[in-house]
């Protein structure tokens, strides 16, 4: 039998199900986002839901999938070998995510990316409410979105083209690209400021990624291999090759344990482990009990290894009813053993999610599976058998505080399910709020959730509400439901996650980078400059107006530079100076601040003088000379809220 199998587990009997040819439909994505570190209050809104929740450590991203870190609030994701990292009030969310294509956007707030590959033929392309990012080389990244939709991208190593209005442009190591407004669209391009304190965060995170000697044992697109060394130690075993042993668990821990069930779409029933390295222990690699522990076998090293929801073998059901309740029951996979996913997939899929731990697996001996007939390695290992109560499953309640106590004699007669839990998800099963927290979820602002982005990109269909799956869901138990059977449901529509606004590639045009270009006719003064002339550079200064009056080229740009200096200037007196006076203003009120108020103070006194002048120059028509003081004065300006910011975070830190 050759073609795409559909694989399907039985509900009455252990056995894998049967088989038939279907049409072919996309495998899942071969990776998620990993939210792999947290601090102060992040919230998630999965695709299918409308509602926030507290969001988890090791929690997967997929398309759809929004997060918000709130007022002093940090968070990392992990995707691919790419680390995103999301400053406070941030809000973001994964746009589409498949095996080529990594989107995103940034509605308001400050994320970093270090993407260390990018692939022949992939994208990573970054949204905001002004501008499309879309990195075409690995490097360094940051994008800022400010309260008034301002937008700057800062490429410290790399390069990254800009779409911005009808025009697409390119921002080259170095360099900081501002763009402003929405429907009358500004941009610019200066050099980069200096580090803050955000910045020096994330590339310390960097070097400790980059400094992690578990890719030695793994691939770097093995996501949560960054975590591994500072949690345990690898050594070789005849027989088993590399393996690794966590460090610090206790005496009765086994895998699987610590954390909790999630559904996620569309790989279904999802292990969250709560250790900060609980990801690529859980859904890579296999487990096995050597020398009284519990040891992972990671397997072979894949250039892209396929991310698994669980590696675990069910045992229970509706005939299975322990002493201590309605129970479910899992272990995990030991080596060389086949997982079989519960989700709709291809031979192919099967294949390339085994390769790295199952010797010579092929489509005979996916076809001839049958869970019945195997002797799980694992089964009978000590402690290796979770059970908890159907009900703690489906809610996503701690697996430790809810296991129940198994004899062994009970647990020998469990029968085996499979790959998925026959449990039907419910919504606490997507995102649980813990009972004890009674304070409102940290999210987003309306105005903020409501902004468009724009794309070059169209995203993929919006996601079926969950509530309108879950007939579906409760007719086949622990299956995802298809992608046929989703395509056929009449959907109800609810508020979009986001609202993309695509570009039309075709429209796009690449203005030259040194030229001023002519506004369209019926459109506001925008700001089509590129690099501006170095500030202190007074020949060029000087060279300008003259150049410009020799000849109606000239003429053209003077008329664009009287556009460009009016629209800057505009910007820096109702948007720059008084944020810089509010960032100065809420500085004074942090006791022990490590800065100089006074002279803080005075030097935005100068950039004030130095902008009324521009002003000056500006009713004089020497338009250039206005253009070039009014980017000297944003560069300046820019670089005291920076210092003013560092010094205010830095006070507020020690006072915690």
């Amino acid at each position: 039998m050759t073609g795409i199998l559909k694989f399907r587990f039985s509900l009455a009997i252990a056995a894998i199900a049967f088989f038939c040819v279907i049409p072919a439909w996309a495998d899942p994505p071969s990776q998620v986002g990993r939210l792999s570190s947290i601090s102060g209050a992040v919230s998630i809104r999965p695709a299918s839901l409308n509602d926030w929740g507290p969001a988890a450590l090791n929690y997967p991203l997929t398309a759809g999938d929004d997060l918000w870190a709130d007022v002093d609030a940090r968070a990392e994701v992990h995707v691919r070998s790419a680390a995103i990292r999301l400053a406070g009030s941030t809000e973001f969310s994964f746009v589409n995510l498949d095996d080529n294509i990594v989107q995103v956007s940034v509605s308001e707030g400050t994320i970093s990316v270090n993407l260390r590959t990018l692939d022949q033929g992939a994208m990573f392309e970054i949204d905001t409410p002004n501008a499309t990012v879309s990195l075409i080389s690995a490097g360094s990244y940051r994008v800022d979105v400010n309260q008034n939709e301002q937008t700057n991208v800062t490429v410290r190593a790399g390069r990254a083209d800009v779409t911005a209005g009808q025009d697409v442009y390119t921002v080259s190591a170095g360099q900081t690209s501002v763009i402003a407004g929405v429907d009358a669209i500004s941009y610019y391009v200066t050099s980069a400021p200096r580090m803050d304190e955000w910045d020096s965060w994330s590339l310390a995170r960097d070097r400790r990624d980059d400094q992690a000697a578990a890719t030695q044992y793994v691939s770097r697109d093995m996501i949560g291999y960054e975590d591994l060394n500072e949690s345990g130690s690898w050594r070789v075993v005849q027989g088993y090759g590399q393996i690794w042993t966590p460090s610090h668990v206790s005496s009765d821990w086994a895998p699987y344990r610590s954390g909790h069930w999630t559904w996620v779409a569309p790989w279904g029933w999802t292990w969250i482990d709560d250790a900060s390295w609980g990801f690529a222990p859980f859904h890579y690699g296999r487990w096995a009990y050597l020398d009284a522990r519990w040891v992972w076998i990671p397997g072979a090293v894949a250039a892209r290894p396929v991310y698994a929801p669980a590696l675990v073998v069910f045992v229970g059901g509706a005939s299975w009813t322990p002493a201590g309740g309605d129970g479910i029951g899992w272990f995990p996979l030991g080596r060389g053993e086949v997982y079989i996913p519960p989700y709709q997939v291809s031979t192919a899929y099967v294949q390339r999610i085994n390769v790295t731990s199952v010797v010579n697996i092929n489509v005979q001996v996916i076809q001839n599976f049958n869970s019945s007939r195997v002797v799980y390695a694992n089964r009978a290992a000590p402690r290796a058998v979770t059970v908890v109560q159907r009900q703690a499953f489906s809610q996503s309640r701690p697996v430790g505080s809810a296991q129940l106590s198994i004899s062994s004699a009970e647990l020998t007669r469990a029968p085996l399910m499979g790959m998925t839990a026959t449990i039907a998800p419910q919504q606490a099963s997507i995102i649980a709020t813990p009972a004890a927290s009674r304070a409102p979820v940290a999210q987003p602002a309306r105005d903020v959730l409501a902004r468009p982005v724009f794309s070059r990109t169209a995203p993929p269909a919006a996601p079926v509400p969950f509530v309108q799956q879950q007939k579906l869901l409760a007719a086949r138990p622990g299956q995802p439901v298809d992608p046929s059977a989703l395509s056929d449901l009449q959907i109800t529509p609810q508020p979009a996650p986001v609202v993309v606004k695509v570009v039309n590639p075709a429209t796009l045009n690449r203005p030259t980078v040194a030229v001023l270009k002519t506004p369209p006719p019926a459109a506001p003064a925008v700001v089509k400059a590129a690099t501006p002339v170095a500030p202190n550079d007074s020949r060029n200064a000087a060279a300008q107006p003259n150049a410009m009056k020799a000849s109606p080229k000239g003429a053209v740009a003077n008329s664009q530079a009287s556009a460009s200096a009016a629209a800057l200037i505009a910007t820096l007196k109702t948007r720059t100076i008084p944020n810089a006076d509010q960032a100065l203003a809420n500085a004074r009120k942090v006791a022990g601040i490590k800065l100089d108020i006074n002279a803080t103070a005075q030097q935005l006194t100068v950039q004030k003088t130095a902008l009324a002048r521009a002003e000056k120059e500006m009713s004089d028509k020497n338009y250039a000379q206005a253009l070039q003081d009014a980017t000297a004065v944003q560069q300046q300006v820019d670089a005291i809220v920076q210092r003013i910011q560092a010094a205010t975070q830095a006070g507020a830190n020690v006072r915690r």
